[in-house]
């Protein structure tokens, strides 16, 4: 009885965030402002029926450098892990390419040894262009939920993407969606608070520094990610 007491009033287990990247794709502007987004299946065990951006966890093959990867010197290397997972979530989720037309290559078009995200890119000759992505900012979900992510987000332009964007086992609903005209809702206050600093982003009056979205004490916070220090 004592053990059942004790296991009653025990702390609760705090789950290790797993790294995890996600885009946001703009076209557009003003009342005409269009994201693309997708909804969380109602089955789903994290976020179900909420609209989010295409992303996901980190993969260990993300953290090495793609064959079909361009002006990767545009992010700082600490960032380059998640950019290629922010870049094959979107693919896996919503069925587009982010980059820009690569120059014509002799020899085949999908290499013995490419990923299954390597020879997309090398089959529609799309580069994943490292150099048309900002960085946004960081979330880390708060300790008291079950399945937790650092999540990095990045901002691309409608312009820089490839294909026609459809729904798929993870996503739903998947499309441009005018927020310009209307908020994104059912969506995580993550969510609304990434998209509202990608917007200031595009038409520049964002704040320089990157923010970093997390809970502490069970109260939100805003504070400076690390990845905005300079020179680090």
């Amino acid at each position: 009885m004592n053990d059942v007491i004790e296991a009653a009033h025990a702390a609760p287990r705090i789950v290790r965030p797993r790294d995890a990247a996600s885009l946001i794709l703009l076209r557009g502007e003003g009342a005409g402002l269009e994201l693309l987004a997708g909804r969380r299946p109602g089955h789903a065990r994290f976020m179900p029926g909420m609209w989010v951006f295409p992303g996901g966890a980190i993969d260990p093959a993300d953290r090495r450098p793609w064959r079909v990867e361009a002006g990767a010197e545009a992010l700082p290397p600490r960032l380059a892990p998640s950019a290629r997972a922010a870049l094959r979530e979107t693919w896996e989720e919503v069925r587009v390419l982010v980059g820009r037309r690569a120059p014509a290559a002799a020899g085949p078009m999908t290499p013995a040894g490419f990923s299954p995200i390597e020879a997309a890119y090398a089959e529609h000759g799309v580069a994943a262009a490292f150099d048309n992505l900002r960085y946004v900012g960081r979330a880390i979900t708060p300790t008291r939920a079950f399945r937790r992510f650092n999540t990095r987000f990045f901002l691309a332009d409608g312009e820089a993407v490839f294909g026609e964007p459809v729904a798929t086992d993870e996503l739903e609903e998947v499309g441009w969606h005018p927020v310009g005209r209307r908020p994104l809702a059912p969506a995580a206050d993550v969510t609304h608070f990434m998209l509202a600093r990608a917007i200031a982003l595009r038409v520049g009056t964002a704040p320089e520094a990157a923010p970093l979205f997390c809970t502490v004490r069970r109260t939100r916070r805003i504070l400076v990610c690390r990845e905005a220090i300079p020179d680090l």
